[in-house]
This record gives structure tokens, C-alpha cells and sequence, in this order.
């Protein structure tokens, strides 16, 4: 079955809601599908030694918060009927490419060993969330993307950001240029516009903030997330963030459900949130608890995670032992709180939901 085929069987199934942006994207990936498959099979019939196979010209899609980037790429990646095909994120993929450079220490150029071990049994690289923050990365980037497209590796990626602004004033940033012009030279450069998320304009400021955490609150939540959730697949598999699995009450698509202690207590970090802000537009808490004077660590952990919630304009919907001003009432991080409190009630106001309505481009 082809990308298109694929998609659209979903929708006639009604487990997904055909959406008219999707559609194009898919028609995009389609095209990358039918180049890979031609290009196998001309290897087929010709031997690899007589003659070398082109570089199949790949896909970069990139676009905001919950349009489906990652699910599009991943019905493409399902369709490619070929073993010598690799998807990863990208943060695990950098990981990977610091590792095999201890590997191959004290080489002339480690860069083509890894190169060539890649290339020795991929010639499909999907990368979802292709983000470059660090200036380590940066550095390698440029090499790394030439070997490999010159070992005729093909590109598919999802970004929330478009390849000019990749790594946008970072450290040195003249030097990862050439990454940027090989992306745009070996892929082709596919914008998902926002759209609007019109399930939102059902949800009432009373759905947002349950008190107290009981079955009334579980049985709100329930039907909340079930209509959010409509039309997308719906799973209580762990979500895998940093190579670690957080349980979940619930997740789909766009809307993941966590239990307060599995997402704000240690060892999760700032980076745990950024990443799930990534692929996440509405997040639900259960059971956020009153936090004791002492619970330093608890209470530093919850602060950053609301602080990224609201930079990214993310639709919270949760329950709680109190109101925003009971949570945490006495404590050395008390100022510190007292933003938190102020951005949990605007939170719940008909001026952010309208901003959480608005698929956001990052």
C-alpha cells in the first residue's frame, strides 16, 4: 500500500479526520515513495557494481504544533516496503553520531567511517523533530549531511522550524550554513500552514481546572479527552521522551494525558517538557497535589513546566487539590511561584484558550 492508499484508508475508516493540508503533504510524500521504490527497483535488475543508484531527493516538512508532521511522516515510513531504511529522532540520532565518534577516536576522518556504516544499510533516513540547539551538532552537521548525501542517502524530516532558521544565533552559526544549504539543495522544503483547532471552541473555562481531584473530575477529563482526542488514534503506551519511557493515562495525536507524579517529579527535567510541548498542543494533569513548603525540587520542577506550557501556548487542562493560590502557599520559592499562580489562572482565560485555538507556528 502506498503513503496516499494508506492515509486515505485511515480516513474511510474514520480513525482519523481527512484533513485538505494533509492531503497535499501526503501527496508529497507519495512522490518521494514512488522515486525509492523505482530506484530499488532498477537495482534489482541492474547490478549495484554496473551501475550506482541516484540519490532520491527527500522531504523536509515543517510547520507548527499538532498538523500532523510526525503522523504523515510515519505513514510514509510504514509504506516503504525496503529493510534498509532508518527513523530515529533526531536528538537520538546526534546522540548516536557522539557515541560512534569515541568509536572511531584517532581516525583521519571519523566522520566517513560513520558515514559509511550508515549508508552500508540505510538508504532512508527519517528524522523527526529536527531541531539543532547545540553548537557540537552545529559543528558536525555540515560534514555529516555532505557524506551521507553523497553516499546517496535519502532525507525525510519533520521541524518545527524552517531550515533557514536552524539554529538561529547560535555560537558560531556561519560555520553551519552548509548544513542549511544541503538540506534545501537534497530535500524538498514542505510548509504545513496553521489551522485552526475548532475542537477547542467546545472546551468552557469550567472544563480547565477540576477541584478536587475526584471521580466527578476523572469523569470530566474522560470526556474531554475523548472529544479532543476524536478522530485521531488513541493509546496508553508510554510516550518516549530522552530515551525514557513517562507513563501516560492517555495520549493521541495531539493531546497526552499524564497522572501529576509520572510528569512533574524527578527525574524529569526542562527538557522532558520542551520536548513534549514539540508534539503535544493540549496536555491534561491529573491529581496536581498541594506541594509542602520543603518540596524544593517539586515545586522548581512544576514552575519550569507551567513556564513552557505557557511560552508554547499550550491548551492545560487538569485537576488539582486546590485552587492556583492553594498549591503552594508557604515556601523559600513562594515569589517565584506567584508567576506560576498568575499564569494558571490567564491559563484559564478566554484570551489564551482563543490563542490555544489557533494551531501555532513556532
Amino acid at each position: 500500500m502506498t503513503p496516499l492508499d494508506y492515509y486515505r484508508d485511515l480516513c474511510s475508516k474514520g480513525l482519523i479526520l481527512e484533513d485538505q493540508h494533509q492531503l497535499e503533504v501526503m501527496n508529497d510524500l507519495q512522490l518521494v515513495y514512488l522515486d525509492i521504490v523505482s530506484e530499488h527497483k532498477k537495482q534489482s535488475r541492474i547490478s549495484s557494481i554496473i551501475r550506482k543508484s541516484r540519490l532520491v531527493k527527500g522531504l523536509y516538512l515543517w510547520g507548527g504544533v499538532g498538523v500532523g508532521k510526525t503522523f504523515m511522516m510515519d505513514c510514509f515510513y510504514h509504506c516503504i516496503p525496503y529493510h534498509d531504511k532508518k527513523r530515529m529522532h533526531f536528538h537520538q540520532f546526534m546522540q548516536l553520531i557522539h557515541h560512534e565518534l569515541k568509536k572511531y577516536q584517532g581516525k583521519k576522518d571519523p566522520l566517513s567511517y560513520i558515514a559509511d556504516d550508515l549508508a552500508k544499510n540505510t538508504s532512508l533516513l527519517c528524522f523527526d523533530e529536527f531541531i539543532v540547539t547545540d553548537i557540537a551538532d552545529a559543528m558536525l552537521l555540515g560534514r555529516l549531511l555532505k557524506l551521507l548525501f553523497s553516499r546517496r542517502v535519502c532525507l525525510v524530516a519533520t521541524s518545527n522550524t524552517m531550515p533557514d532558521d536552524l539554529y538561529k544565533n547560535g555560537l558560531q552559526r556561519k560555520s553551519f550554513l552548509p548544513a542549511i544549504s544541503l538540506i534545501k539543495q537534497h530535500t524538498h522544503v514542505v510548509h504545513i500552514p496553521a489551522v485552526m483547532d475548532y475542537r477547542m471552541r467546545s472546551i468552557k473555562r469550567a472544563d480547565l481546572f477540576y477541584i478536587p481531584h475526584d471521580r466527578h473530575a476523572v469523569v470530566n477529563m474522560e470526556r474531554i479527552f475523548a472529544r479532543l482526542a476524536r478522530h485521531e488514534s488513541v493509546t496508553q503506551e508510554a510516550v518516549i521522551i530522552h530515551d525514557r519511557a513517562i507513563p501516560v493515562i492517555a495520549r493521541s495525536h495531539s493531546v497526552i494525558w499524564f497522572d501529576y507524579r509520572a510528569i512533574c517529579t524527578p527525574p524529569r527535567s526542562q527538557n522532558d517538557y520542551l520536548d513534549i510541548v514539540r508534539h503535544y498542543s493540549t496536555i491534561m494533569i491529573s491529581d496536581i497535589p498541594l506541594i509542602a513548603p520543603e518540596a524544593r525540587n517539586q515545586i522548581t520542577l512544576f514552575i519550569k513546566m507551567i513556564d513552557i506550557f505557557y511560552d508554547h501556548h499550550v491548551c492545560l487542562i487538569c485537576s488539582a487539590a486546590g485552587e492556583p493560590d492553594e498549591i503552594y502557599k508557604h515556601g523559600s520559592l513562594l515569589s517565584e511561584y506567584s508567576r506560576t499562580r498568575s499564569r494558571l489562572l490567564e491559563m484559564q482565560s478566554d484570551a489564551y484558550r482563543n490563542q490555544c485555538m489557533g494551531r501555532r507556528h513556532d
